[in-house]
């Protein structure tokens, strides 16, 4: 699925991980997060951003059960998720490959 939703996922996850702070610093990304996991809830089978999902939903129950030590190494986890899904589109930009 490359839909609005997941691209509003992409946004979500980008936006919360560039931020610096904990749960209440970032509690508006985090509910942004959380709607945008609502509307793309499943990540189809290969999809490059399946690990960064997955990390996203650790990182909202962790906020749910308000465990600010696993919320923020959730929000590290997924930030080095990020990290690698942009360099491999930055490559393939960078090769003509992007799609």
């Amino acid at each position: 699925m490359n839909g609005p939703e997941r691209a509003t996922f992409v946004i979500a996850v980008t936006a919360l991980v560039l931020r610096s702070g904990g749960m209440v610093a970032c509690a508006d990304s985090a509910e942004m997060l959380q709607c945008a996991l609502e509307d793309f809830p499943i990540a189809a089978p290969g999809d490059e951003i399946g690990p960064a999902h997955g990390r996203a939903r650790e990182l909202i129950a962790a906020r749910r059960a308000g465990d600010e030590t696993a919320y923020s190494e959730a929000k590290f986890a997924l930030k080095l998720e990020m990290s690698a899904h942009w360099e491999l589109r930055a490559r393939a930009y960078a090769r003509g490959s992007a799609r």
